[in-house]
């Protein structure tokens, strides 16, 4: 199944700049793109295995893509509930075919509401994949997926690390080649921020990152 695009809370102009870069890079990458990130996103099935340490009936993934992780999941609990935000045309189309049980949506990962793609119930897990580091405002995305999360629920994270463990220049030159492709690792501030727990892959390469549901306000 596949939505209609949510409203845009950001300036019009940077939300299709944006969109237009994912549609023409992952226009062409699609039909590869499994074969060619296998070997650099790293840490993608030790978060799904954390994932599947606790219970869920309703699970989001931001920026799924071609539905990998989906897929994998899906396997292991197949009575729970997938949702799959995807902003990119080209991945929503292989996600429709791929994972026909999850429901497509077309929105960023700013302002979705993950309660409405669950039937106003709330995700008790909300999965970031090698996404959070292509959002353009990642602490808005973070902060609107703890908002939604269920009672107990956890936001995970997998994604680039700041590579402290290699030398320097090696590092420098792994970064500037992923911001060739408007990839910026998540500041490990932000997540600190964001009450994150946080294990580091080898070498620092990837971390996998749990967050809590934000705090409920108080009454006035």
């Amino acid at each position: 199944m596949t939505d209609a695009p949510s409203h845009e809370a950001f300036a019009p102009t940077e939300r299709e700049r944006h969109r237009l870069f994912l549609d023409d890079y992952y226009g062409w990458a699609e039909p590869i793109y499994d074969l060619t990130r296998k070997p650099y996103l790293l840490g993608r099935d030790r978060a799904i295995g954390r994932i599947l340490e606790r219970p869920f009936a309703r699970l989001a993934e931001v920026g799924a893509g071609t539905g990998r992780n989906l897929v994998r999941l899906h396997a292991a609990r197949p009575d729970a509930s997938y949702v799959a935000i995807e902003p990119s045309a080209p991945m929503r189309r292989r996600l429709a075919t791929r994972c026909p049980w999850a429901r497509a949506h077309d929105a960023f990962a700013e302002d979705v509401d993950y309660r409405a793609l669950f039937g106003l119930a709330r995700p008790d897990v909300i999965l970031f994949s090698y996404s959070l580091s292509m959002i353009q405002h990642p602490g808005r995305a973070l902060r609107r997926a703890r908002a939604s999360l269920a009672p107990g629920g956890e936001v995970f994270v997998v994604d680039f690390g700041e590579l402290h463990r290699v030398p320097r220049g090696l590092a420098r030159s792994f970064h500037r080649w992923l911001d060739a492709f408007h990839v910026h690792p998540v500041d490990r501030g932000l997540l600190a921020t964001e009450r994150a727990k946080v294990e580091e892959g080898p070498l620092g390469y990837y971390r996998i990152a749990r967050l809590p549901p934000a705090p409920t306000p108080r009454p006035s």
